[in-house]
């Protein structure tokens, strides 16, 4: 008989059974933005591990164009002296004729690595 008796309203159970709706709402909101805040250090950290990849990749890139001008500029200074002492050239028609070599490898380059225009065939 016992189970058959009908609660009043002043006998419900309050708390954590039913919460209002100020503390379902203060739950969400808290929900939202422990999962925003996770987020972010996701983000964050990810960016971070990218930022450090490609940062490295700058600065090899930077490292090796500048060991790249070095080199070039001894092996320029080595066809100098070359022409200089095995040709008994004087200096001003050694560095001339590099310079005039060099002139000619840029123009090559330039030649090569411009784009063709497409021409349209005639049918």
């Amino acid at each position: 008989m016992a189970q058959n008796q009908l609660i009043s309203r002043s006998e419900t159970p309050s708390g954590d059974d039913h919460p209002d709706w100020t503390t379902l709402v203060a739950r969400a909101l808290d929900d939202i933005t422990r999962i925003m805040q996770s987020e972010i250090r996701l983000v964050t950290t990810s960016m971070r591990s990218i930022l450090a990849e490609q940062t490295d990749r700058v600065l090899g890139f930077i490292a090796s164009g500048v060991l790249m001008m070095f080199g070039l500029m001894c092996i320029l200074a080595a066809a100098v002296l070359f022409l200089h002492e095995f040709a008994m050239l004087p200096w001003w028609q050694s560095f001339g004729i590099t310079g005039l070599a060099l002139f000619a490898v840029a123009i090559a380059v330039q030649a090569f690595t411009t784009p063709r225009s497409k021409t349209s065939a005639i049918t």
